[in-house]
């Protein structure tokens, strides 16, 4: 009989709340329409209570935290940040297939102008080709290009200054340094004519730091440790910041040294 006592109790109570409830939403709409009749101009001391927050509670401090003041300032913070971060992850996990998209948009771009404007592409045009296509790892046909352009680059005259005979010698060597990083990185690799490739480079400009990285990182293979290390030191003085010259340096003088394991001459190699 107790448990049948409980539920007529539990529903007196919800009967009575209810009733409590409906009782105050009605005085809060004759409160409405009838406090602007009685009222004199004299405002009340006491607010009105949240009918709302009546209903849902017999006790104000049955209330949550975000009832009572709304969310909290931090909350949103947190919101942004959490978004930023979301969307940083995604830009780092997606970089390298957009950049490799962007690339393949230059390349058309400047293909359909070699194409609609053959007459007005410039042999320097033509070898940003070349080099876009080492960088999209397509040396077949960036030794193409090369080639190409090769074969009219006396024509680079007419687009740099007639007086900029520095300007010609480095264009030319660095058109020999793209051809023969093309040619190592072909399957299989032809390394006897990137050499010459590097040589020619540096004939034409001999300072340039990357064509002397180049002919560095080829005597390492071929073990002359000593010769390397004399080219890698000059490309180091004419581009003393560039981190991969002063790490293939260090290496090529480690191991002239005789201080570096046999599986690290390999790594090396």
């Amino acid at each position: 009989m107790e448990p049948a006592a409980d539920v007529r109790a539990v529903r007196r109570t919800a009967v009575r709340r209810a009733a409590t409830g409906a009782v105050l939403l009605c005085l809060g709409h004759a409160h409405a329409f009838v406090a602007p009749a009685w009222r004199t101009g004299v405002e009340l001391q006491q607010p009105m209570p949240d009918l709302g927050q009546v209903v849902i509670a017999d006790n104000p401090q049955d209330l949550t935290p975000l009832e009572k003041f709304g969310p909290d300032p931090f909350f949103y913070g947190y919101i942004i940040i959490s978004l930023l971060v979301v969307a940083v992850s995604l830009y780092l996990i997606t970089k390298p297939y957009w950049e490799q998209r962007w690339l393949i948009e230059r390349i058309n771009a400047q293909k359909l102008k070699f194409i609609t404007n053959e007459d007005e592409a410039t042999p320097r045009e033509q070898f940003e080709l070349g080099r876009m296509y080492n960088a999209l790892k397509d040396f077949p046909s960036a030794l193409a290009e090369f080639e190409e352009v090769e074969e009219d680059f006396g024509e680079i005259a007419e687009v740099l200054d007639p007086e900029d005979a520095m300007g010609a010698l480095a264009a030319r060597a660095q058109l020999h340094n793209s051809k023969g990083f093309a040619l190592m990185k072909l399957e299989p690799p032809r390394t006897a004519q990137a050499r010459r490739e590097f040589v020619r480079a540096v004939t034409y400009w001999p300072e340039y730091p990357e064509a002397l990285l180049n002919i560095g990182r080829e005597l390492i293979k071929r073990k002359r440790f000593d010769v390397a290390v004399r080219t890698l030191n000059t490309a180091l003085k004419w581009q003393p910041g560039n981190d991969d010259i002063a790490d293939f340096a260090e290496q090529a003088r480690k191991a002239m040294d005789g201080q570096l394991t046999e599986k690290e001459m390999k790594e090396l190699a």
